[in-house]
């Protein structure tokens, strides 16, 4: 698919200077836009507390207190679901500190993942938001030419 190369190389230019695109490109524009949400879904807060638990209880940490531990689920929830689960993995692997992992300590994992994640749909809603204003701006410069004709 060509879409990715004409959000990447048209990402900062502004909407003025965008040329026709080819209507494949925008065509496809909603469901990768879609897609690159659902990619950023967040997880479910329950399985990041079984997680947590299940480690604590394995390695023999205590858990922190309610709010802190509360504060880490919440944040981890954010995360899609596949690199929580990544993120998890590896610590399950490597962590080797006497400690439970903090939330620092799983995001090392997938930070280049999440921001590409974010990154991808940010540079999708940008080319779409472009495509609307140079829409928009074409249907004004109708409508203003049709009521100079009148």
């Amino acid at each position: 698919m060509r879409l990715p190369a004409w959000t990447d190389s048209w990402a900062d230019e502004p909407a003025i200077h965008l040329p026709d695109m080819p209507a494949e490109i925008v065509d496809r524009l909603p469901a990768a836009v879609a897609q690159a949400r659902s990619d950023l879904a967040p997880g479910d807060a329950g399985e990041i507390l079984a997680a947590l638990t299940t480690l604590a209880s394995r390695r023999g940490f205590p858990l922190p207190d309610d709010i802190a531990l509360e504060m880490d689920v919440e944040v981890m929830a954010g995360w899609p679901r596949d690199l929580w689960r990544k993120a998890f993995r590896a610590v399950w692997e490597q962590f080797a500190y006497r400690r439970l992992p903090e939330v620092a300590d799983f995001r090392k994992y997938i930070a280049a993942d999440l921001e590409e994640r974010r990154s991808r749909l940010d540079r999708l809603e940008s080319l779409r938001l472009k495509l609307e204003t140079v829409r928009l701006k074409r249907q004004w410069d109708e409508e203003t030419r049709a009521r100079r004709c009148r």
